[in-house]
């Protein structure tokens, strides 16, 4: 479990964690979006590749809480994370529309 914080845009932010993922040869196995507050993404990733990735993720402005654990640069074993993406901004809760259903 990965905990982060940024103030970038949302959509821009979540967008280059998805594409830092993809890069670094992992995959997304699952998101869930909370208003326009938080994300939690759960991906698939090389332990080999998981410090690059955080290095990134810190490169571009999104302020991460050190991982409990270390991996060796040679260890290709895929492990499986969770990153939750909190943002930091004065914009109001993001509200969508319910579409009336028949019924």
């Amino acid at each position: 479990m990965l905990n982060a914080v940024t103030r970038r845009e949302r959509n821009a932010a979540t967008s280059f964690v998805f594409d830092s993922i993809n890069a670094r040869g992992g995959w997304v196995d699952d998101v869930h979006m909370y208003s326009n507050k938080m994300t939690n993404i759960r991906f698939v990733l090389e332990a080999r590749e998981i410090e690059p990735f955080l290095a990134a993720l810190s490169d571009y402005g999104i302020r991460l809480d050190a991982p409990a654990e270390r991996f060796a640069p040679d260890d290709h074993t895929e492990r499986k994370a969770t990153l939750q993406l909190s943002f930091v901004h004065d914009e109001p809760d993001l509200r969508r529309e319910i579409p009336a259903v028949p019924g």
